[in-house]
């Protein structure tokens, strides 16, 4: 019996020995050396984004006043140039309409100074013919004839006919200048008016310029 144990003990102590031997022989693995990490690129820092400024919002109220005040001037400075406009206009039609009269006053008073002239004349042939109706003889002297009465009767009838047309004409001139020189005093009067017109329209501008 002691025998049997005694083998068994043998027998356990080598198969210990040799499991520790099968141990110790054994090759040691070794770990594959790990691959060097690099660091990624650093990505450059964003710049700083400027955010948008927030307008605050306005009132209706306000919009409404504001709108208000907007029309108000747009309407203000649209009736200052109608009415700048309207004196343009104004002092435009006065300065033409001073212009034609003007040539109107000049034409009359051309004509008053031609009738004037006519009746001038008309007025030396008056003096003409009354001078040689007082000298008959001078007249029957320059003419001749042998009947004296007769030629004389004559030489009366067409003086007294140059007589009466002279001074016909000289009525007819006479009313004639009369009739012009109402159309003068007419139109220097509307001229005159027309040039005080125009320079108060001048003055006004002026004053709303400065």
């Amino acid at each position: 019996m002691r025998r049997n144990l005694l083998s068994l003990l043998i027998a356990m102590t080598a198969s210990i020995a040799f499991s520790a031997f099968n141990v110790t022989a054994a090759p040691i693995k070794q770990e594959p050396p790990r691959p060097r990490q690099t660091k990624p690129p650093q990505k450059p820092a964003p710049e700083p984004v400027d955010k948008p400024m927030t307008t605050p919002i306005q009132e209706p109220e306000d919009l409404m006043r504001r709108a208000i005040t907007n029309l108000s001037t747009q309407i203000g400075l649209l009736a200052d140039e109608m009415r700048r406009l309207r004196r343009e206009t104004e002092r435009n039609s006065g300065m033409m309409e001073l212009l034609l009269d003007e040539d109107r006053l000049a034409k009359v008073e051309d004509k008053i100074q031609d009738a004037n002239n006519n009746k001038a004349q008309l007025d030396a042939r008056e003096q003409d013919v009354q001078r040689r109706m007082k000298n008959i003889q001078g007249e029957l002297l320059l003419r001749g004839g042998l009947r004296r009465e007769e030629a004389e009767a004559a030489i009366r009838s067409e003086l007294q006919r140059a007589l009466d047309d002279a001074r016909s004409q000289q009525i007819a001139y006479q009313q004639r200048i009369a009739e012009l020189n109402e159309q003068a005093v007419r139109l220097r009067a509307r001229v005159e008016t027309l040039r005080k017109k125009l320079e108060s329209i001048e003055v006004k501008s002026e004053k709303e310029e400065k």
